[in-house]
This record gives C-alpha cells, structure tokens and sequence, in this order.
C-alpha cells in the first residue's frame, strides 16, 4: 500500500495533539507496522507507537511480575519509551507562541500574530471605552 507522507505527518501531529480517531491511529500503526523505510523525522514516533500498543497489550498478574525477568522488561521498556519520547521532542521541537481559548498549544507563528492582532483591537476598544467615558464624566462634572 503506497502512503501520502505528509498525511502520515499530520496524523502524528493529531495523534500527539489527542485529535486522532480510532481510524486514524490504526492507520498510523498500519503505517509503521509495514513500512520498513521511514524517513528520519519520523523514527522516533514509530518507537513511540510500538511502545504505545506493546503497553496496551500488558496486564498485571501478580505472580508473574515477581519474576525478574518480566520486571526488567518493564523498566527497560519503560527507559525505552522515555529515551524514545526525549528523542521525538528534540526532533519535533515545536515552539509554542501562546495558548487558545481552550488552552490548547498554538504553535503556528501566522495563529499567534492574529490572535495577537485581535487581543491589540480587543484592548483598543477598550481605551477607547475608557476614553468615552473619561469624558461623559467630564461633561456631566461641567454641567
């Protein structure tokens, strides 16, 4: 099956947003299951997902995680996941210029001058309030 990369790239984006649908994330782990060249970008995101899923597929039996051998996979898969989530933030390093109104990351710097545009017009009209009435004021002190 032949992948359109840059919607494999916008996937991850929504995935590590949390705005991916089931769909999407099985399209994801399709992707990194039977694609054995994946470009440099996305390297870390494919450890990440096999960590994802292998965690998904765990269950705590009691009797079996006494065995030092089950915990060891545990804590180093565990490293693992860490060094591979180090290794995605320093690669996808993504500035973020400020927050929504829903608090989510705004990370697109053309987002972050219009909002800033707007939050300038917002406090504009408000001097412009204070302005108005500064002088209601004044006319009704001079009547």
């Amino acid at each position: 099956m032949e992948y359109d990369i840059n919607k494999i790239r916008t996937l991850c984006d929504r995935y590590f947003d949390g705005d991916s649908t089931a769909e999407e994330e099985e399209l994801l782990r399709e992707y990194f299951n039977q694609v054995k060249d994946i470009p440099a970008d996305l390297r870390a995101v494919k450890v990440i997902m096999r960590g994802m899923s292998e965690a998904a597929e765990m269950t705590y039996s009691p009797a079996v995680a006494r065995s030092k051998g089950i915990v060891r996979k545990i804590v180093w898969g565990t490293i693992s996941a860490a060094a591979a989530i180090g290794l995605f933030v320093s690669l996808f390093d993504r500035e973020v210029y400020g927050y929504d109104a829903e608090g989510k990351a705004i990370t697109d710097p053309q987002q972050a001058l219009e909002s800033i545009t707007c939050l300038a017009y917002l406090d504009n009209l408000e001097s412009s309030f204070d302005i108005a009435r500064a002088l209601t004021l004044e006319m009704e002190n001079n009547n």
